[in-house]
C-alpha cells in the first residue's frame, strides 16, 4: 500500500513540479498522475476562469436604457429628446431576435446597441396606470441628481446663473454627448446579462428574452433597474440620498 506523508516545508520555492515531486513517488504512478492534473488544473496561470462582472458605472446604465428605450410612453409619446418605456417586440426588432432561431452574442449586441439614438428616459410619474399617464407631460427625467452634474461637468450649465437655459432644454445636446461616447465593452455585458436574464450567458435568445420580461410587454426605467440589478450598477456616493 502506498502511504502519503509530507515531505516539505514551508518557505519553499513556488515550483510545482519539485514541490510535489516526493509526494507523487509515495502515492505510485497512478495516482501521482491523477493528482498531478488536478495541481496543473487548479494552478496553472493558461486555465482561463470567468471571472464575476464588474458593476456598470450608473451613467452607463442610464444610457443603455435611453438607446433600447423609444418614446412610447404609458400610451402618449413623450417630449422630443427623451425616452420613457422599453417595449419588448421593438426591443426584439433592436436586437435582430425576431424569429425563434436567431441568437446574440454580447459582442454583436454591443455593436447593435452602440448603433442606436440615445435620449435621457424619464422617470415614470406616479405609482398606478392613470397617474402614469402623465409621465410625459410631467417630462422629469430619471436620475435628476445624475443628469444636471452631467450638464454641469460637461460645461452646459452653470446653476448659480439664474437667466441660464432650461436644464430639460439641454438634453438634446447632452444626449449628443453621451451618445457619441457610447457604452463600453463591460458595461454592455453587465446589460447583455440582464436582458438574458442570466450573466454567465453567452448568447440571448427571443425566447430568453421574453422570460426576461416576465410575461409584460413593455418595461420602464424602474423595471429595467430591477433587470440590471443594484449589486451590478455602480452608482455615485450621492445616490443614495439625492436619486429622485
Amino acid at each position: 500500500p502506498f502511504v502519503y506523508y509530507p515531505t516539505t516545508r514551508r518557505g519553499q520555492p513556488d515550483n510545482y513540479a519539485n514541490l510535489y515531486k516526493p509526494h507523487m513517488l509515495l502515492l505510485g504512478p497512478t495516482v501521482a498522475s491523477f493528482a498531478t492534473s488536478i495541481l496543473i488544473a487548479s494552478t496553472s496561470p493558461l486555465i482561463e476562469r470567468s471571472a464575476p462582472l464588474a458593476p456598470a458605472p450608473a451613467l452607463q446604465v442610464i444610457v443603455g436604457y435611453g438607446k433600447l428605450a423609444s418614446n412610447t410612453c404609458f400610451g402618449k409619446t413623450s417630449p422630443p429628446g427623451s425616452s420613457c418605456q422599453l417595449s419588448l417586440s421593438d426591443l426584439e426588432k433592436e436586437l435582430g431576435l425576431d424569429s425563434d432561431e436567431a441568437r446574440l452574442t454580447s459582442e454583436e449586441f454591443n455593436r447593435r446597441i452602440n448603433a442606436l439614438d440615445f435620449q435621457w428616459p424619464l422617470k415614470p410619474y406616479g405609482i398606478n396606470d392613470k397617474s402614469q399617464e402623465k409621465t410625459g407631460v410631467i417630462n422629469k427625467g430619471a436620475e435628476t441628481a445624475y443628469y444636471m452634474d452631467e450638464l454641469e461637468a460637461r460645461g452646459l450649465y452653470d446653476r448659480r446663473n439664474p437667466t441660464g437655459p432650461l436644464p430639460t432644454s439641454l438634453r438634446p445636446k447632452l444626449n449628443a454627448i453621451l451618445n457619441g461616447e457610447g457604452i463600453d465593452d463591460d458595461a454592455s455585458r453587465v446589460l447583455f446579462g440582464a436582458l438574458a436574464g442570466d450573466f454567465a450567458a453567452e448568447q440571448l435568445t427571443k425566447e430568453g428574452l421574453s422570460r426576461t420580461f416576465g410575461g409584460k410587454s413593455v418595461i420602464d426605467y424602474y423595471g429595467f433597474l430591477d433587470l440590471v440589478g443594484n449589486s451590478h450598477i455602480n452608482w455615485p456616493r450621492y445616490a443614495a440620498d439625492q436619486r429622485d
